[in-house]
């Protein structure tokens, strides 16, 4: 068992040991405290009783006048008290009788009771009282003490006893907070163990723990959805690595073997100049698809949407139409704009988005339907999206439409040379823009669109950030 000064079962039992430390020593001041008034109490008690009994002696020989009869009574009243000494002063203050030699010192309180000092060290607390005019000895007094020594020495006893029971109850105050933090703190030992275990190759496996261990829930349900969240992203960065090595291979294959056929015999220049035209357009749909990702990295990190204006998107949603005309006419579609809205926006990416938006609804609308480019104006936000006739979109392909390198029609998604990064741009954009991407399906028609807020993060009032320059308009899915 290794244990360190950051330790937290070490911090906790000096934590618990140093407030053992301040309870005891505060509780032996007290009862030490207590303990010494009871017994100077009890001393003040014995001293007024035998006052009372020295009075009572004193009236007696008022009476019969037999002074030796006054100091045997005076010697018996010590008999069994040790401790006490007596001692009688006429008006002059001359002895009438003393014993075990009492100092007289004048400094006493209202009530009488004063403590005086001997010339060998010995210690008296005392009690005198002044004779009236009917004693013996008219303005004389009376003084009764009790030698300190023996309620000292039992204070001392005390002080030793307590200090006794208070180191041993810090030391077991101690050992005890030892072993219930190391019990207590066993299942975060157990939770660090599991999480150890956990590899690139184990992110399935999540914290457990089987005991009762409360305070610890919260903890290991954050680091299990942080394990969840951990896992999905590890699968994402396998898939989007295996997808992009997939998606080069075929082009890169074709520029290896057509170059090594241009170079395996001896060619024309036209023949030459075709092969370079077909390599260049390979580069060029590798070139599109490195900065498609670039992009999309890009605005994964948070960057924003620059160069906000005021946007007329009725007329860039004419705009998109009119472009993507030709590709409607190949497919035997029509295509109209519903809705008027200005919001500020970056205009080229808002193309962009609906470029994207149109060419899905193309893949995937029958010849002789209808598109429409819908712009709605909601409070503060704008909604722009596409419609399209057709059956609902399945809540599989629903779920996984926004994502990376996702076809759902792959033979068709070949067919057109896509890459799958249509509608993860739409994302892009719309979270560019502090907005959100939206497939709802009603009145018979797929509607797929994004949401850009009144005030979209980016804007100057928002702060800066790094400028994004738009992917070239390109149709994919």
């Amino acid at each position: 068992m290794k244990l360190d000064s950051n330790s937290i079962t070490v911090r906790l039992t000096l934590g618990l040991g140093l407030i053992a430390l301040l309870v005891f020593v505060a509780a032996g001041a007290l009862l030490q405290r207590a303990f010494e008034r009871d017994l100077a109490e009890a001393d003040r008690q014995e001293l007024r009783g035998k006052l009372g009994i020295v009075q009572h002696f004193i009236g007696e020989f008022a009476r019969a006048r037999d002074i030796q009869v006054l100091k045997h009574h005076l010697d018996d009243l010590r008999i069994g008290h040790s401790r006490l000494s007596v001692r009688i002063l006429d008006s002059d203050a001359s002895d009438v009788y003393r014993g075990a030699g009492l100092p007289v010192d004048e400094t006493f309180d209202a009530s009488g009771f004063g403590r005086v000092q001997r010339a060998d060290g010995v210690s008296f607390d005392t009690v005198q009282q002044m004779l009236g005019t009917d004693s013996p000895w008219p303005g004389g007094r009376v003084v009764l003490g009790l030698d300190s020594r023996p309620r000292d020495e039992m204070l001392a006893r005390h002080v030793n006893n307590l200090i006794g029971v208070c180191v041993l109850g810090i030391v077991l105050t101690a050992g005890l907070s030892f072993i219930a933090a190391w019990r207590g703190l066993a299942p975060v030992k157990r939770l660090s163990l599991q999480a150890g275990k956990i590899t690139a190759h184990s992110l399935s496996v999540r914290l457990v723990d089987g005991q009762d261990a409360t305070e610890l829930e919260g903890l290991i349900e954050a680091f299990n959805a942080v394990l969840d969240r951990l896992e999905t992203a590890y699968r994402q960065v396998e898939a989007f690595s295996a997808n992009v090595a997939h998606e080069l291979r075929t082009p890169l294959a074709s520029l290896v073997s057509g170059s090594q056929v241009m170079l395996s015999g001896v060619r024309t220049a036209s023949e030459l100049k075709e092969a370079i035209a077909s390599n260049l357009e390979d580069l060029q749909q590798m070139s599109q698809l490195v900065n498609d990702m670039l992009f999309l990295a890009r605005a994964d990190q948070g960057d924003r949407a620059q160069g906000l204006e005021r946007t007329d998107l009725a007329a860039e949603a004419e705009r998109t139409l009119k472009y993507c005309e030709p590709l409607l006419e190949q497919a035997g579609l029509t295509g109209t704009r519903v809705g008027e809205a200005s919001i500020d926006c970056n205009p080229a990416l808002v193309r962009r988005a609906l470029v994207n938006l149109l060419v899905n609804a193309i893949q995937h609308t029958n010849r002789g339907q209808h598109i429409e480019v819908a712009i709605e104006a909601c409070r503060a936000d704008v909604k722009l999206s596409v419609k399209n006739p057709g059956l609902p979109i399945p809540e599989r392909i629903k779920a996984r439409m926004f994502d990376r390198f996702f076809r759902a029609d792959d033979a068709r998604a070949r067919a057109g040379e896509s890459h799958g990064f249509g509608l993860t741009i739409v994302a892009a954009i719309a979270r560019m823009h502090g907005g959100r991407v939206f497939a709802e399906f009603g009145g018979g028609s797929n509607c797929i669109g994004f949401v850009i807020p009144g005030v979209a993060p980016g804007s100057p009032a928002a702060g800066a950030a790094r400028n994004l320059t738009p992917p070239a308009l390109m149709t994919e899915m």
